[in-house]
């Protein structure tokens, strides 16, 4: 049997500037009429992934923080291929933890920012309304944004400069930074790809007799070694261009941004797909 996994960014892929995804409702059909998974890979918190996946009916694994946090459903049939001692159980989910804690990341941030000057702003220095009126959320919403396990987005208002001194003293404690869309996000060694590995592994396991085929969507930087490690990589691109350019044979574009472009590269594929099934 072949099967098709969806691996997508949300911001600026899936879902529009408005938060909106309803331009890639067809496509978000034609995915569940064939039961082939939808697996949101973003940079946003389980509680914000969550509340989407709740909404459409989404019983697959959840990646959340830039592939820090893997979360299978616990009545999910795949649950019971998270057997390795990384897994834990926690409020219904078996979770994957790759990242280092958020606490661990703020100390050291906000410790160079004290010896040296440094200015940023992060989620951890704003309240639920700051940071809705920053990024037009609702006060509900900004809270399960800030709800952060395994990273820290910041706003960065300095010079280059000090960019890279900044830059440099994270990485000598082993803390990555990744640019996001709006956002430049303080965090561990995984990333997106660690969080599509963990979810192919988990379907092959419970799908032996499967053969699987991974596609990736996104539209940014921190998209990147999604687009790269997966079997196809759309890239969704913005209004004004695209903005990640990651290297394969096997990228594709998207011709539209956000939800439309999504919308028109799944059903493409989709009809493709079906016309390379056996007989």
């Amino acid at each position: 049997m072949k099967k098709l996994l969806i691996i997508t960014d949300l911001d600026a892929s899936f879902i529009d500037d408005n938060y909106q995804y309803s331009e890639a409702q067809e496509a978000i059909e034609q995915l569940a009429a064939r039961d082939f998974p939808l697996i949101f890979n973003s940079s946003k918190t389980l509680a914000e992934i969550e509340s989407l996946a709740d909404e459409l009916a989404l019983t697959t694994p959840l990646i959340a923080e830039n592939g820090g946090i893997v979360a299978v459903p616990e009545s999910s049939p795949l649950a019971a291929f998270c057997d390795d001692s990384g897994w834990h159980s926690d409020q219904g989910y078996r979770t994957l933890i790759t990242g280092l804690s958020r606490d661990f990341i703020i100390e050291h941030a906000h410790a160079a920012r004290d010896e040296h000057g440094y200015q940023f702003t992060g989620f951890s220095d704003m309240s639920d309304q700051e940071l809705s009126e920053l990024t037009g959320l609702s006060i509900e919403a900004a809270k399960m944004a800030r709800q952060r396990h395994v990273s820290e987005p910041i706003l960065w208002k300095d010079n280059e400069e000090n960019w890279e001194r900044f830059q440099k003293t994270l990485h000598s404690q082993g803390i990555r930074t990744l640019r996001g869309g709006r956002f430049i996000h303080l965090m561990g060694p995984a990333d997106k790809a660690d969080g599509l590995q963990a979810a192919r592994d988990l379907y092959q396991k419970c799908n032996p007799h499967s053969f699987l085929t991974t596609v990736a969507l996104g539209d940014s930087a921190n998209d990147q070694s999604m687009l790269e490690a997966a079997d196809i990589g759309i890239i969704i691109p913005h209004a004004d261009g695209v903005k990640v350019h990651p290297a394969g044979t096997h990228i594709l574009q998207a011709p539209y941004p956000a939800s439309k472009g999504w919308n028109h590269s799944i059903l493409k594929l989709l009809s493709t797909f079906e016309l390379t099934q056996p007989i």
